[in-house]
C-alpha cells in the first residue's frame, strides 16, 4: 500500500513537507521526501505523486 502524506508546518517542521510512504508485507519505507515554503506548491507535488506511484491513499497531517 501506497500513502502520499502532506504535512503542514508545525513548531518542528517549518515548511509543508510531501512525501511517500510504502508499506507491503515485506517492507516499509518512506521516499521523496521534499519540503516546500508554498502550500499550493506543495499540494500540486503531492498530486503528481498521487498519480506517479498511482498512490492508494492521501494523507494530510495538519498539527
Amino acid at each position: 500500500m501506497t500513502t502520499i502524506v502532506l504535512a503542514h508546518p508545525n513548531e518542528r517542521f517549518p515548511g509543508f513537507q510531501v512525501f511517500g510512504v510504502y508499506d507491503g508485507p515485506d517492507d516499509r519505507f518512506t521516499f521523496a521526501v521534499q519540503e516546500f515554503d508554498e502550500q499550493d506548491r506543495a499540494e500540486r507535488v503531492a498530486r503528481k505523486l498521487m498519480e506517479k506511484h498511482r498512490a492508494d491513499h492521501f494523507r494530510r497531517v495538519v498539527q
